[in-house]
Formats: C-alpha cells, sequence, structure tokens
C-alpha cells in the first residue's frame, strides 16, 4: 500500500495528498512509511470509529479525552 520509498526510507513521490495529511499531523510525509501494520490497523480503527460519531458534543467529549491523554506523552 505504502510502498514508495527508496533505499533511504525517504519517498519518490509522495502525493500532494499525503503531504498535506502530514503537514496538518505535524510528522515528516516518511512517517506514513515507517509505520507498523498495527500502528495503520490501530489509526485506521480510530478514524472509522471517529467518523461513526455523529454527535458533535460526544465528538467534543472524545476530543477532550485523547488531548487529556496526549498531553501526557
Amino acid at each position: 500500500m505504502l510502498s514508495d520509498t527508496n533505499s533511504d526510507g525517504g519517498s519518490d513521490k509522495l502525493s500532494p495528498a499525503l503531504s498535506r495529511l502530514a503537514e496538518a499531523l505535524d510528522i515528516a510525509p516518511t512517517a506514513f512509511f515507517d509505520a507498523t501494520a498495527s500502528d495503520l490497523g490501530q489509526t485506521t480503527e480510530l478514524l472509522r470509529s471517529w467518523h461513526a460519531i455523529s454527535d458533535k458534543h460526544d465528538r467534543e467529549k472524545v476530543l477532550a479525552i485523547m488531548h487529556t491523554f496526549a498531553s501526557r506523552a
């Protein structure tokens, strides 16, 4: 899936969308290529769960909890 890497671990051709996503997440675009299958699976699960939350207030609660955990890291 994410196999456009060269021998240095960098990307030969990053898509503009991937570059924008990396910028929004404040990570290097190559981080997507370094992720383990477990990381990608958990990220997918997180995004699917987020998408399933339709209530704005529930999403705000989830974000508040995530910010609490992230600030401990």
